[in-house]
């Protein structure tokens, strides 16, 4: 049993990293070729539409995920009943992101850009709910191929549109016919493990569904939301020249946070026992744990401000220089960064996790009111000082609520 988890680990790990290797790379070679004003429209439409994912899914892996691991044998009702459901909220999903990128969008391009962008949404949900089930069996090969066949095909077919000179609209339709080309992938897979395309209404059954997800829904779309809510202001102020600007230093703080999420990611088991039975032993290993990303953070930090004029100008060139400035100050940024990571753990294991809800839309809230207050006078270094401020107030908010849960010894 242990082989085989170890196994799937580092499958599925590896997938991931080569993934996301592979999008950084691409996000960077679009930098170079697009210019900064077109490389500002294509991140408009990434971070309006990338906010939308959580809402497609509606917490439901994870439900998936809790429940096929403890009976696999209803596989195919869940894979029958929740194709209708993830097909309407992705739909859903393509309506509202429409409807906001019309009323944001500061030209017809970026509207749409955000409509085009969106149609990934539809063979994403499928793609993932057959990689759901896979992980319930065990099967890590079918969330890695999702994974890295979607982000390798839309590289690949992105990269060359670009290449030839193709549109930014035309580069985002790769994207879409990349995911419509797993969804077969993803199809093949399904009747690997035994799955039948069938599709059941079962209102009974999504109505049950839809009552365990939303708190996981809510947390997640409200975390993707706060993420990438300083991309969509810096555009919705200064436009499309000055995203592009703002997002080249952006990415790396996004990118980066794989490296905190795997080091909770793997505490997340021992935090789960530990919060019931031995809390003393979690205050004192969760300030281990904080003490030891706040030494890697600082290590970062000093890099990315030392060296990021180097960085930009290696990675998209001398045309995005003014992002320097931007850069240096997400780099102290990361240090708070990346210590909000670990108070999650406690928090979605223990029973006050719906109270946490008015917490997390405070921290949204106040980047959104940092972001208002500070882009309009100091453009693309107001955004990096409004998610400085927001990680600031996000650490001491969670560490807050965090040492209510943990207070008391058990």
């Amino acid at each position: 049993m242990e082989k085989k988890v170890v196994k799937n680990t580092a499958f599925l790990a590896s997938a991931n990293v080569f993934a996301r290797a592979i999008g950084f790379f691409y996000f960077v070679f679009l930098g170079r070729i697009l210019g900064v004003e077109n490389f500002g429209h294509y991140n408009f439409a990434l971070a309006l539409v990338y906010n939308f994912y959580p809402v497609a899914d509606f917490g439901v892996e994870r439900l998936i995920l809790r429940d096929l691991s403890k009976d696999q044998s209803k596989a195919q009702e869940y894979f029958q009943k929740l194709i209708p459901l993830r097909f309407c909220f992705s739909i859903i999903s393509i309506i509202f992101v429409t409807v906001w990128g019309l009323l944001i969008g500061k030209t017809n391009l970026d509207k749409i850009n955000v409509f085009i962008f969106s149609l990934c949404l539809i063979p994403w949900t499928f793609n993932q709910l057959v990689a759901g089930i896979g992980n319930a069996f065990e099967k890590m090969e079918v969330q890695s191929v999702v994974a890295l066949g979607a982000t390798f095909f839309t590289a690949i077919f992105g990269g060359t549109i670009a290449h030839l000179g193709g549109s930014v609209t035309q580069v985002l339709l790769a994207a879409f016919l990349s995911n419509l080309l797993i969804s077969f992938i993803a199809f093949h897979f399904s009747r690997k493990i035994g799955l039948r395309f069938k599709i059941d209404k079962d209102f009974e059954f999504i109505k049950r569904m839809l009552k365990e997800s939303w708190i996981f829904a809510l947390i997640m779309i409200m975390a993707v939301f706060y993420l990438r809510a300083s991309v969509i202001l810096v555009n919705y102020f200064m436009g499309a020249y000055y995203t592009g600007l703002y997002a080249s230093a952006f990415k790396f703080l996004e990118a980066s946070i794989l490296i905190p999420q795997s080091f909770a990611l793997a505490l997340f088991p021992q935090t789960a026992r530990l919060l019931e039975n031995n809390k003393k032993s979690l205050r004192r290993n969760y300030l281990k744990s904080l003490g030891l990303i706040l030494i890697f953070a600082i290590e970062y930090t000093l890099f990315f401000y030392f060296f990021a004029p180097l960085i930009i100008k290696l990675s998209y060139g001398s045309s995005y220089l003014e992002a320097v400035s931007v850069m240096r100050i997400l780099a102290f940024a990361a240090i708070f960064f990346f210590l909000n990571t670990l108070p999650g753990n406690i928090i979605q294991n223990s029973n006050k996790v719906k109270k946490f809800l008015l917490f997390a839309f405070l921290n949204l809230v106040l980047v959104i009111i940092f972001g208002f207050f500070l882009i309009p006078r100091y453009s693309i270094i107001g955004a990096a000082w409004a998610v400085f401020l927001a990680e600031v107030a996000g650490f001491i908010i969670n560490n807050g609520f965090v040492w209510k849960i943990l207070k008391g010894s058990s």
